[in-house]
């Protein structure tokens, strides 16, 4: 009898720290896995958040530039540091490009912007971003033209105009 519950103690002793071995083994794998799917959560509650809207497009005074205004419609403010993030597309229907940001708003094609309310650099919801483009070309009045805004995170909004 003696040696049956010996025998029975050494048994429940080792599958005790065998389950403690797996387990320490396979957690941090578990947690591991989750990471992605609560960033990828993250990032969509970022873009749920975001959103922007085209109010008018003109031609600069000089007639070498185009003004757009783009309103933030969204829930949340789009700090200062991610708008050279942003993709930018400008030109005539099915002949547009990329057009690149331009801090000091000098190069063709290039593209600045200014917040026009708002006491901070952040464009905080309710807004209006003034985008200041340099095509490549002059602008022709009478043809229509497309522009399309990509924000850092993927929200877009698109617009066709004629100057």
């Amino acid at each position: 009898m003696g040696g049956e519950s010996i025998s029975s103690a050494i048994l429940t002793i080792a599958s005790v720290i065998c389950a403690f071995g797996f387990v320490s083994a396979v957690y941090p794998s578990v947690i591991s896995a989750g990471d992605p799917i609560m960033s990828r959560t993250d990032s969509m509650g970022d873009q749920i958040m975001t959103d922007i809207e085209i109010l008018h497009e003109a031609r600069g005074d000089e007639g070498t530039e185009i003004h757009v205004w783009i309103k933030n419609v969204g829930c949340k403010e789009i700090p200062s540091y991610t708008l050279p993030d942003s993709d930018l597309f400008f030109g005539e229907v099915g002949n547009f490009e990329h057009i690149p940001y331009d801090e000091n708003g000098n190069l063709a094609p290039g593209w600045s912007y200014l917040i026009e309310q708002g006491g901070d650099s952040d464009w905080d919801k309710g807004e209006t971003l003034c985008v200041k483009i340099k095509p490549s070309g002059l602008p022709v009045s009478g043809k229509k033209y497309f522009i399309k805004f990509n924000t850092y995170n993927g929200v877009s909004e698109e617009a066709y105009f004629t100057v």
